[in-house]
């Protein structure tokens, strides 16, 4: 095991403690199947979650749009957050893993898994819209994409969160240590995906440095 691994770990079970490991009903049936799909590393860890969840609810959001189900781990800690006649559209490409997220949401009215490449689902989606806020954590390579519809579709005012800007360290690797298993195309999107949510004539926004890089904006 890498130190930052012994570490990471470190923190999230003292985090956790603090609340007694509460969590969100589902969260294990979430994680083991993606444990069965292979995917654990991917699914979003319990305190980034948490922190997501708690972003939502003061940002006192009602509509909301996920980019990137997976097995509907983080989708349980959005509804959380979102008022009783709220509504989450969660995106999800793999047919396996929407079925898999259906599963774990169960009957919740509030939640539609809608399957399919998100940059075409989100056309479809356009139309239910303004939207109160986007979390952001799917294909890395259309991240610019995902921003653009959200410009146009959150309301000013309205919350911007995604995962896993930092690319593994990837984005702010020197050239000559750029030996990731993200391709050249990725790295350039992230960075430019970063650049904009820093630009302060459009977004209010801040880095979070988690483990894999959590950038959190709010629309101008």
């Amino acid at each position: 095991m890498r130190v930052e691994d012994s570490w990471n770990d470190q923190v999230e079970n003292y985090t956790e403690s603090l609340w007694g490991g509460a969590q969100v009903p589902g969260w294990s049936l979430a994680r083991e199947s993606s444990d069965q799909f292979h995917k654990t590393g991917i699914s979003l860890g319990l305190t980034e979650a948490r922190l997501v969840s708690f972003l939502i609810r003061q940002h006192r959001c009602k509509k909301f749009v996920e980019i990137g189900t997976l097995t509907g781990a983080s989708a349980l800690w959005i509804l959380q957050a979102l008022p009783l006649d709220g509504k989450l559209w969660t995106l999800e490409k793999d047919p396996a893993h929407a079925g898999a997220a259906r599963s774990v949401l169960g009957n919740d009215p509030r939640a539609i898994v809608l399957e399919g490449d998100a940059r075409e689902t989100l056309k479809a989606l356009s139309a239910e819209g303004l939207f109160d806020g986007i979390f952001i954590d799917g294909n890395k390579a259309a991240y610019g994409d995902y921003l653009a519809w959200a410009e146009s579709h959150v309301r000013p005012g309205g919350l911007i969160v995604a995962d896993n800007v930092f690319l593994s360290g990837a984005v702010f690797a020197q050239p000559s240590q750029e030996k990731s298993k993200f391709s050249p195309k990725q790295v350039e999107v992230m960075r430019a995906f970063n650049r904009r949510l820093a630009d302060t004539k459009f977004f209010d926004s801040t880095l979070v440095p988690t483990p894999e890089g959590l950038l959190v904006a709010v629309k101008k």
